[in-house]
C-alpha cells in the first residue's frame, strides 16, 4: 500500500502565518510497519510571535516524539504520548515568554496504517483545527471541536438558554481545550481503528478552509488527483477574497493500492452542517472561562448544577 500526501498553505488576509503542518518519513519502511505515515496540523494563536512560535513548536515536538514509537506502544497510546509532549513544551515556552495561558495551537493528526486488521486510521484532536475522510464520492467530518458552542449547545438541550442566544453568543467560537494549558484536559481521539479501503483519502486542515468554504464548496472542489486537492482548496478559499481570511492549511493523504484509486464518483455529502459566521480571533482560556461562568449561573437557575460540573471535569472523547 501507498501513502500519497499533499498540502498548501496560504497566510490568507493576515499579516503572518501561524499555521504549521509536518509529515512522516515515507522512507522509513520500518516504522511504517508499526507506526503508519502521520500528518498533522498546528494553528497557533496569540499574537504574531506567539502564535507562530506555539504552532511551529507543537508540530517539531508532535512528529519528534511520535517518532519514537516502539512496535509495543500503540498507536493511540503514543499520539496522546506526543500530544502531552507538545503541549508541556509549549507551556514551557509560555511561561519563558511571560505569556502563560495565552498563547497557544491547536493540533490535529491521524496515522494511516495497513496492518493485520487491514487500512485504518487514528487521529488525535486538540482545538478546533479540521478532520475529514473521504471516500466514494462522500465526505465525512472525523473529529469533534473544542469549542464553547458545545456547551452554549447542551444548555440549549437542556433548556437553560434559547437557541437563538446560543446562535448569537459573543464567544460561541472560543476554543474550550488547546495545546498550550496547564493541565490538558479536552482531547478527542479513537482508540479503534477507523476503517478505510483503497482510494480513501483524509484531510486536515485549520479552520481558514471550513469556516470560508461551505460543505458543498469542499467537496465540489475534489477533483482528479487527490494530491491536487490542496491547492484546489487553498485556491477556492482565496476566491472568496473575504477581507479577514485567516490563514489557510489543507493537507491530504491518500491510501492506494490501484493507479485509478484515485478517481472520485459522483459526489454526495456528508459533512455537518455549521453556521457560517464571520472569522473570529481565537480567545484565550481565561476568556472562554469567564464566559463559562455567566452560562453557569443560567443553568443552575434552570437547575442545572449537574450540567456545570459535567462539561468540566477532564475529558478525553474516544470514539470506538
Amino acid at each position: 500500500m501507498s501513502f500519497l500526501p499533499g498540502n498548501a498553505q496560504h497566510i490568507g488576509a493576515r499579516s503572518s502565518q501561524q499555521d504549521s503542518f509536518g509529515f512522516g518519513n515515507l522512507d522509513d519502511q520500518l516504522f511504517l510497519a508499526h507506526g503508519g505515515f502521520v500528518a498533522v496540523v498546528c494553528d497557533g494563536m496569540g499574537g504574531m510571535e506567539h502564535g507562530d512560535v506555539a504552532s511551529r513548536t507543537a508540530v517539531r515536538v508532535f512528529l519528534d516524539a511520535y517518532q519514537r514509537k516502539t512496535p509495543e506502544e500503540s498507536i493511540p497510546a503514543a499520539l496522546e504520548r506526543s500530544v502531552r509532549e507538545a503541549n508541556d513544551r509549549v507551556v514551557e515556552i509560555a511561561h519563558n515568554l511571560g505569556a502563560a495561558e495565552s498563547i497557544g495551537t491547536t493540533l490535529i493528526a491521524a496515522v494511516l496504517v495497513d496492518s493485520g486488521f487491514g487500512k485504518a486510521m487514528y487521529f488525535i484532536s486538540v482545538g478546533d483545527s479540521g478532520l475529514f475522510h473521504v471516500s466514494d464520492g462522500q465526505i465525512q467530518t472525523v473529529n469533534r471541536p473544542h469549542v464553547f458552542a458545545n456547551i452554549l449547545d447542551s444548555a440549549v438541550t437542556r433548556g437553560a438558554m434559547s437557541k437563538e442566544q446560543a446562535l448569537l453568543h459573543p464567544e460561541r467560537e472560543s476554543l474550550t481545550s488547546f495545546i498550550g494549558v496547564e493541565v490538558l484536559e479536552e482531547i478527542d481521539r479513537n482508540v479503534d481503528p477507523w476503517p478505510l479501503v483503497d482510494g480513501d483519502s483524509i484531510l486536515l486542515a485549520s479552520d481558514g478552509l471550513f469556516k470560508t468554504l461551505t460543505a458543498e464548496e469542499i467537496l465540489g472542489s475534489l477533483n482528479g488527483n487527490a494530491q491536487a486537492w490542496p491547492d484546489a482548496l487553498v485556491e477556492r478559499t482565496l476566491e472568496k477574497r473575504y477581507e479577514y481570511q485567516d490563514n489557510v492549511t489543507v493537507l491530504c493523504v491518500t491510501v492506494q493500492d490501484k493507479p485509478d484509486a484515485l478517481k472520485l464518483p459522483p459526489r454526495a455529502i456528508e459533512m455537518e452542517k455549521t453556521v457560517m459566521l464571520p472569522p473570529r480571533k481565537k480567545r484565550s482560556r481565561r476568556m472562554v472561562a469567564a464566559a463559562v461562568i455567566g452560562i453557569a449561573g443560567i443553568a443552575i437557575a434552570g437547575g442545572g448544577g449537574w450540567w456545570y460540573k459535567k462539561h468540566h471535569a477532564p475529558a478525553i472523547t474516544e470514539k470506538k
